[in-house]
């Protein structure tokens, strides 16, 4: 059978050619400051503590003969019982070293508790604003969400329906995201009895827990839960490193069980070796000592900013209660979200809109914007500032 010849380039059908027409593209500004809070500057990181740590981890993973073997579902041993102790001391916690799971974070804490939870009751509730990550999670385990609003003392406890089906609310007491409030005492027990009569489990996120910088920690929800409501969920992102990818959670007996027989073939998904070095650094006291730092630093920085923005506090109002790695900005003047940041941005500077943590957007104040203050140094602050202030020379 004889193969008919291609066409020659200049036989070919105009239609199979592909033109380039010349296409002009806009330019991107440079970021020379990104005011995010998902990660550090990379002199936070311990490096030379880990990497110290992790050399004595493995040789005790060596002598342990686990260098090469498969770990438990629920994460080491070594580890877990090094975090007890830890949690106990920091936040109260109280629990046995059997209901901590350890976990790649908390996206993956709140997959595994939508798969404990979801049976037939397929409701959970979220304050608004709130953590559009693990909304995102909810979403994509075909979660229902419903919302209860914040104000100056946390979620509105009052505006939680009465009588309901959902299997969980989801909070963030000690430091809601992204308002930075934190749940007032009477509320925590209002919120707690809420609960029992609905026989509904409270999602406790305690994600920005060790950084205070005017105030010891507060306790935790769990600490003070008697009839076994509170699901508490943490990471080692905020403190560490998110590329470390380690968090855990600590399950009421109830839903213990009912983890270990759903998930009985299971292993765990975090690296062993990253769990041996964090349990030593929490062990020789290395992590109490980071997380000292981490919070003079952040207090540093935090303080520098607001500083530098006191000749505009007539025109914008600065939300902190001197927690977390961020805080807000809101404008006295009427203005978008979206032109901020595109002035902010060709200014050389990144800020974040507060928009996406809002269910309801309509409610999202316009003014609003969210700023970090984990992945700038300290000697840069006055430049970034300075630019935002001719960037936004119209509104102050």
């Amino acid at each position: 059978m004889k193969v008919p010849e291609l066409p020659t380039h200049q036989e070919r059908p105009i239609q199979n050619r592909i033109l380039t027409p010349a296409v002009h593209e806009k330019t991107v500004p440079s970021i020379l400051y990104d005011l995010t809070n998902t990660s550090q500057t990379n002199d936070l990181f311990p490096k030379r503590l880990w990497k110290r740590c992790t050399l004595e981890c493995l040789d005790m993973l060596e002598n342990e003969a686990k260098i090469s073997a498969y770990q438990d579902k629920q994460g080491e041993s070594y580890l877990r019982k090094n975090l007890l102790s830890y949690l106990e001391r920091i936040r109260g916690v109280h629990c046995d070293k059997s209901q901590i799971i350890i976990t790649s974070g908390i996206q993956q804490s709140l997959d595994y508790i939508c798969k404990l939870l979801s049976s037939n009751r397929q409701t959970v509730l979220m304050e608004d604003p709130g953590y559009n990550k693990a909304a995102a999670v909810f979403h994509n385990n075909d979660m229902d969400i419903q919302t209860v609003s914040v104000d100056d003392n946390g979620i509105i406890v009052s505006r939680l329906p009465p009588r309901t089906n959902a299997c969980a609310v989801y909070t963030t007491p000690s430091h809601q995201f992204p308002t930075g409030a934190t749940l007032s005492v009477s509320r925590r027990y209002e919120l707690l009895e809420w609960a029992h009569q609905n026989n509904t489990f409270i999602i406790e996120d305690d994600f920005d827990s060790e950084l205070r910088y005017y105030s010891k920690p507060i306790p935790s929800l769990q600490s003070i839960d008697r009839n076994d409501c509170v699901i508490y969920i943490g990471t080692f992102s905020k403190a560490l490193s998110p590329s470390i990818r380690m968090g855990y959670m600590i399950l009421p007996p109830l839903l213990l069980q009912a983890y270990l027989e759903k998930f009985e073939l299971y292993n765990s998904t975090v690296p062993l070796l990253n769990q041996y070095v964090v349990a030593r650094l929490i062990e020789t006291g290395q992590y109490d000592r980071h997380v000292r730092r981490l919070n003079h630093i952040f207090r540093k920085r935090l303080e520098r900013f607001l500083a530098e923005l006191d000749d505009t506090k007539s025109q914008i109002e600065i939300a902190s209660n001197g927690t977390g790695q961020y805080f807000l900005l809101k404008f006295s003047q009427r203005v978008d979200q979206h032109t901020l940041i595109e002035k902010a941005l060709e200014h050389g500077v990144k800020v974040y809109p507060t928009m996406e943590f809002w269910r309801d957007k309509a409610a999202c104040p316009p003014n609003t914007l969210f700023l970090g203050f984990s992945k700038i140094r300290m000697e840069d602050i006055p430049d970034c500032v300075k630019r935002l202030k001719a960037a936004w020379t119209e509104w102050i």
